[in-house]
């Protein structure tokens, strides 16, 4: 059947914008057993959870039942599973189930010849438990993300079974996945034949590095078309002697993350918060996989962490728009996780990564905070997404034939598992690989200190892109100055973007700034989390030389001053700067500034100070252009101001000329003033007024280019 031409119907999901409990329960890399339900609270908090997501219009949702953690000394037991199907039920919520989340019952083995049969028969009796309990025809996922449990069980520690032996047995266990996951179709079909299946994989792009050998060019290539290899697979095109059919490959979930796209042979990830123009957009990432099954699709699992999820929402939901545009049915999208969850590997590590967050989930009643930035995005999206007039695909399962004709050189492999794997062009190399960034082993990332009077999440500038891109070489631990007022001291953790992680200490008192009297209180919190985190060597990196203090107790293997800033000119600055300014200087290997300017205010004072001029990052900024010309779109907040118009984009604060704006905007009252950056420090009535002045407030650096 081509793709195009599949009917459009009443879509799968009661509504487009959905929600994803994170489920997993399988055993860590330090044999800890994960319940992840259980530690943010959500099996205990259905109905408050639930009353939560109301607030947004979210009726379909992403669950998992738990192998592992149903398993009681008696065998499985389902009455928790019973009571939290009476509440979806009772909130009008359609379920997704997950069946299988990385957790098997002891004595299960993934590996065995078995596991297909107990699998199968633990399908059944999940189905006849809820069947009465379900409205309309139930949704099922027998097995979360084949590829990735293949690659961690058989390749990492970071699931049980741990089987260090087996890297190379990546392809056959990915085989006997597949074998459980069609079986436990044909046991969910057998309870009721209306049925939906649900498969989800992680969709990739691996990109040769540059100047890469044809080796690692075709490397790269078979790493990318590895992730078709589950779906073949299930659909009968690949391994046919499993079983496979068009009939399992019913609706597909697609998991996108950030780490979805890296470097081949470094594993050096394409960052998408710097702009990498390697990365291929996700909207082409979604075609590729409708034009290759024309099957219904949807987003089954995306989201980030700490102050970034809201720009990533925006970097979903504007690929989902192009998607629409092109033709191909996008039948929702998943916030993954909806409520905050702990790391699998470190329990005491909370991602910051849901719509709701976690900060006390030891409570009788786990907190619920909403995270405002990404709550405002996504209430916009749904004011946005879906599209009027692009209702889903059919909601009917596949016919025997219902899949799309396959592209040129992936169609069946008649290869049987006895063949040569190395032989044939569906297989994997040997060792096998899939989709999934390998972690980095071996010795640490050293350690970055780095601290700083700006908060990460005020205006994305110095410290944040050349942070982020530090990152690829370092651990950045960012310590923000103290926010006061706290009853008593702690230290909350963020994690902005991959390999920056920020504390934010809040201590007692009404001081601001890296002042006397917070200094001691940050000395134990710094040293708390040091020793916690196992940080013995590291760097220290100042942008403010008021934190001076805190290098007296601590052992860096070397000191960077950033002078970004001739800080002791701003309003308000503390006595005290200089001072610590001059201690700096001489405690530090190296100093930047951020201008000539401050180089040459600087170059005396040091025998290794280096000019360090801010720049532009060219690769985001150079959207612009693309999108560039006469019947180029405004961004909203400039849709209504006319031409020519002079912009301004910084922090608005004592050291603008507001006079000579206003003087400007006299002189030319055809010239339109566009001023856009938070007002601080001064008082927002002294901003002059003017028809042709606009003053447009912060934004966030994902708007800039346009």
């Amino acid at each position: 059947m081509n793709p195009s031409s599949m009917s459009k119907g009443p879509s799968l999901f009661r509504t487009f914008w959905m929600g994803g409990f994170e489920g997993a329960d399988h055993i860590n890399s330090h044999g800890q057993p994960l319940s992840l339900n259980s530690s943010n609270g959500h099996w205990d908090l259905l109905d408050h959870d639930y009353a939560l997501l109301a607030e947004f219009g979210i009726r379909t949702v992403r669950e998992s039942v738990g192998w592992r953690a149903s398993h009681t000394a008696n065998g499985l037991d389902l009455r928790r599973l019973e009571a939290h199907a009476v509440a979806a039920r009772r909130h009008g919520i359609q379920v997704v189930w997950t069946l299988s989340h990385y957790g098997m019952p002891a004595g299960v083995d993934l590996f065995a010849a078995d596991f297909p049969t107990r699998f199968a028969a633990y399908c059944e009796q999940v189905a006849r438990c809820l069947k009465p309990l379900t409205d309309g025809a139930p949704l099922w996922q027998p097995i979360n993300e084949i590829s990735f449990l293949s690659w961690a069980a058989s390749a990492t520690r970071l699931i049980h079974p741990y089987r260090d032996d087996s890297p190379a047995r990546g392809f056959e266990l990915k085989c006997n996945l597949v074998r459980a996951a069609l079986q436990g179709c044909d046991a969910l079909w057998s309870v009721d034949p209306a049925a939906r299946i649900v498969h989800t994989d992680p969709v990739i792009h691996v990109t040769a590095a540059p100047g890469a050998c044809d080796t690692q060019l075709d490397e790269a290539r078979q790493l990318s078309a590895q992730q078709f290899q589950a779906w073949d697979m299930l659909c009968g095109r690949l391994e046919p002697a499993l079983g496979g059919a068009p009939r399992y490959l019913d609706v597909l979930g697609i998991n996108y993350y950030h780490s979805n796209q890296w470097e081949h042979p470094s594993n050096e990830r394409l960052h998408w918060h710097l702009g990498d123009p390697r990365r291929r957009d996700p909207s082409d990432l979604l075609g590729d996989v409708w034009r290759r099954y024309g099957r219904p699709l949807f987003i089954a699992e995306t989201g980030h962490v700490g102050e970034g999820r809201a720009r990533w929402l925006d970097h979903v939901a504007e690929a989902a728009q192009r998607c629409q545009q092109r033709g191909i049915p996008l039948e929702g999208i998943c916030l993954y996780p909806v409520i905050d969850r702990p790391d699998w590997e470190d329990l005491s590590h909370w991602h910051r990564s849901g719509l709701w967050d976690v900060p006390d989930p030891s409570g009788a009643l786990a907190t619920r905070v909403l995270h405002m930035p990404y709550a405002e995005r996504l209430r916009h999206w749904q004011r946005v997404l879906p599209a009027p007039g692009t209702g889903g695909v059919t909601a009917e399962p596949p016919p025997a034939d219902g899949l799309a004709a396959e592209p040129p050189g992936t169609g069946p492999c008649s290869k049987s598992l006895s063949a040569s794997l190395s032989t044939c062009p569906c297989a994997p190399p040997v060792p096998a690989s899939v989709p999934f960034p390998p972690f980095h082993r071996g010795t640490p990332m050293p350690t970055l200190i780095v601290f700083s009077h700006l908060r990460w999440d005020f205006v994305y500038q110095r410290p944040q892109q050349l942070l982020t891109r530090l990152a690829r070489q370092f651990r950045v631990v960012f310590v923000e100055e103290p926010v006061p007022g706290s009853a008593q001291a702690s230290l909350e953790r963020l994690a902005p973007i991959d390999g920056v992680e920020v504390l934010r200490p809040h201590l007692p008192g009404h001081a601001h700034g890296f002042h006397d009297d917070h200094i001691p209180a940050l000395r134990i919190l710094l040293a708390e989390y040091l020793s916690a985190q196992s940080i013995d060597r590291y760097w220290l990196w100042f942008y403010t030389p008021m934190a001076m203090p805190l290098a007296a107790e601590l052992t860096p293997q070397g000191i960077v001053y950033d002078c970004m800033d001739e800080l002791a000119a701003f309003k308000n600055a503390p006595r005290q700067l200089l001072q610590r300014e001059n201690a700096l200087f001489k405690a530090a290997d190296l100093v930047f500034t951020g201008g000539r300017s401050l180089y040459e205010a600087k170059r005396e004072r040091h025998e290794r100070v280096y000019c360090f001029p801010s720049s532009v990052d060219a690769a985001h900024f150079s959207r612009a252009q693309r999108t560039a010309g006469d019947d180029a779109p405004d961004h909203p907040a400039q849709s209504h101001i006319a031409h020519p118009r002079l912009g301004f984009f910084g922090v608005i604060d004592e050291r603008i000329d507001l006079a000579l704006i206003a003087a400007l905007a006299d002189a030319r009252a055809d010239w339109q003033v566009v001023m856009v950056g938070p007002v601080v420090k001064i008082d927002p009535a002294t901003l002059p007024q003017r028809p042709n002045i606009h003053w447009l407030g912060q934004r966030g650096y994902a708007e800039l280019p346009t």
